[in-house]
């Protein structure tokens, strides 16, 4: 981490946190406003308990890489999204999801983008088409292979 932001670090930092606010407004999550339940070195992830997920968002000067978010995640037993967003040299920013898997060792699924399909938010590969599809609501995450939404029908 940075000891000393720039203007630029912080809009990057707004930017990233609007985009995770997002994720978790679409899908419909509660947010815990108690006391926390990681330690203070994680106080800026955005923890969703019923979900039992944790958002963080993500940028290179606020150092929240995954083997950090790995860390969390054994802490409270949670799933994590890793939020951040992508500057392409052409073409629009977007957001840009790695999603952890909460287990005896964190499974990575990386970059995955967000859309909205029949009306929930799903996470869909980036740039692998043969990836597994995540579904997020406010009971947590599920992976393409527990939910038939996007698959064809087999008659």
């Amino acid at each position: 981490m940075k000891k000393y932001m720039t203007a630029k670090d912080r809009l990057e930092e707004a930017e990233t946190l609007m985009a995770a606010l997002a994720i978790v407004r679409t899908a419909g999550l509660e947010l815990d406003g108690k006391l926390p339940i990681l330690p203070p070195e994680f106080a800026r992830y955005l923890i969703a308990p019923d979900a039992f997920l944790l958002v963080v968002p993500s940028t290179v000067t606020n150092g929240n890489d995954r083997s950090r978010v790995a860390n969390a995640m054994c802490l409270s037993r949670c799933d994590a999204l890793i939020v951040r967003i992508s500057r392409p040299s052409i073409g629009a920013k977007k957001a840009i999801v790695d999603i952890g898997i909460d287990g005896l060792t964190p499974v990575w699924c990386r970059e995955y983008r967000p859309c909205l399909l029949d009306g929930s938010i799903h996470f869909v590969p980036d740039h692998d088409p043969g990836g597994p599809i995540f579904r997020l609501t406010d009971k947590g995450l599920t992976a393409s292979v527990d939910f038939d939404v996007l698959q064809p029908d087999e008659h």
